[in-house]
């Protein structure tokens, strides 16, 4: 669909739903913009593999919707974050499906969010986090040895 095809639907909000980096015509198509469920904790997971990069760093896991822009995961709007446990899960590919299963759900309570008169944007600080990038097998392969000893590491029940 052309850009001007969507700025005559005039939409307010677009819902990420591709493997692409979207440039800034097709994001100012949209009234608000596009939302991404990223399924990594924003600003401090950007990128790729940041789910697994997490388990091995000791940090929760979850998905942040946020608008995008023109980068990679460093549109500074967030809408909400929602932090989902990795416990139970015995290997990151499956903890990975599950988590981008959570999209549409989430981005209902952020177009919910977003009706809300007292509704105040988080800060994509990116000054707070980093760029990561595709994991090695052999470091997936230690999450996953991480996934089936949570218990034991104490992992199950963090905050």
């Amino acid at each position: 669909m052309s850009t001007a095809r969507l700025r005559s639907l005039q939409c307010d909000v677009g819902l990420h739903a591709a493997n692409v980096i979207y440039r800034e015509p097709t994001i100012s198509a949209f009234r608000l913009g596009i939302l991404n469920a990223h399924i990594g904790i924003l600003p401090k997971y950007r990128g790729r593999s940041v789910v697994e990069w997490s388990i091995l760093q000791g940090d929760r896991t979850g998905v942040t919707v946020f608008f995008i822009d023109s980068g990679i995961d460093t549109g500074g709007r967030i809408v909400l974050r929602e932090f989902i446990p990795s416990d139970g899960w015995k290997d990151v590919g499956a903890l990975k499906n599950m988590l981008f299963g959570c999209d549409a759900r989430l981005y209902r309570q952020a177009l919910e969010a977003l009706m809300s008169s007292e509704f105040r944007f988080d800060s994509n600080d990116i000054s707070k986090g980093r760029r990561y990038y595709v994991m090695s097998k052999m470091l997936t392969q230690g999450v996953n040895e991480i996934l089936r000893d949570d218990d034991s590491l104490g992992r199950a029940n963090y905050p």
